[in-house]
């Protein structure tokens, strides 16, 4: 004959707790959402950010490229003139062309771009750009803007864009 013996385990301890309750989940649930929400505004920041950067390098370097135009021309009357996005309306010399193939660069490049060029000494007023000129006594100035999407108080859908850049051109 066999002789078994039957074993006996220790039993868990009974818990009152069985899991995680609905306020636990709920409050877990609200944390990862806030956090989600703050990567988004982030990312979505950085992405702006991005934009700017890249349209400040492309109106920079149409900038330049304009002021190389400008010291090309003989004719000062080139030097007053305020572009914002219209066809450009003049006969075509040399200067012309490159001048009307430059206004058609700016406007695929840049939304809602306006550029001023004029004689300007005090082009910052309370340590902001502005469109307007003073005429005689100053450098000749570049000035070139665009539609911004960052919300802010100088610039909206409907209000005209502040010059985010201004560029001496030495004659």
């Amino acid at each position: 004959m066999i002789r078994t013996t039957s074993v006996s385990f220790p039993s868990a301890p009974h818990s009152s707790q069985h899991g995680f309750t609905l306020v636990e989940v709920l409050a877990a649930i609200a944390i990862l959402a806030l956090a989600a929400s703050g990567v988004a505004a982030m990312q979505l920041h950085a992405l702006r950010t991005a934009q700017h950067s890249a349209y400040q390098s492309t109106a920079l370097q149409l900038t330049v490229e304009l002021a190389e135009l400008l010291r090309a021309e003989a004719q000062p009357v080139l030097y007053q003139f305020d572009y914002n996005g219209a066809t450009p309306s003049f006969a075509c010399t040399q200067t012309g062309c490159d001048l009307a193939a430059w206004k058609q660069r700016v406007a695929d490049a840049l939304p809602r771009a306006r550029v001023v060029v004029c004689m300007d000494s005090t082009p910052v007023l309370n340590d902001t750009l502005r469109w307007a000129c003073s005429g005689a006594g100053g450098p000749l100035l570049i000035k070139i803007g665009w539609a911004s999407r960052e919300p802010g108080p100088t610039s909206t859908a409907q209000s005209e864009p502040p010059p985010f850049l201004a560029l001496p051109v030495e004659r």
